[in-house]
């Protein structure tokens, strides 16, 4: 249930205008990874409490916790900024799933972790292929 719901409240933030961001940003200000061109960081005020919760569980599921949190968001076609994110993931990063599905609305989510032998981020991917947008929310996972 508390998936749903946050899954119902990402998909209204997807339709959100940026008026609350911050900039635009080339560089991941929690990972320090290369961005997509037009990435917008969003700012707290953006970033629901329940996505923060989604985050949490996330990891506490990998037995850590969330440390800080970043929310960025793309205008543009979601398969180009999809392929770019995933291109420009450095070494030795590797990307694990851990929940893919679509949404009511039929935009697509994606639960992922972001692991290196010192390093690991848990996230979230929102993409709405009708709206052309998307949504990253992660965070730096530490052990607890």
């Amino acid at each position: 249930m508390k998936q749903t719901l946050t899954l119902l409240v990402t998909t209204g933030l997807l339709s959100l205008p940026c008026a609350l961001a911050t900039d635009v940003v080339e560089t991941s200000n929690l990972t320090g990874f290369d961005l997509p061109a037009g990435a917008v960081e969003l700012t707290e005020d953006d970033f629901p409490s329940e996505m923060v919760d989604l985050l949490d569980t996330t990891a506490e599921g990998l037995k850590g916790k969330c440390e800080y949190h970043e929310l960025l968001y793309w205008d543009g076609d979601p398969k180009k900024v999809t392929a770019q994110m995933n291109a420009d993931i450095p070494d030795p990063f590797t990307l694990s799933d851990l929940d893919v599905g679509k949404m009511d609305d039929g935009s697509d989510y994606q639960q992922f972790v972001l692991k290196s032998p010192k390093q690991w981020f848990a996230g979230v991917w929102f993409q709405d292929l009708k709206a052309k947008n998307v949504i990253l929310a992660w965070c730096q996972v530490v052990k607890k």
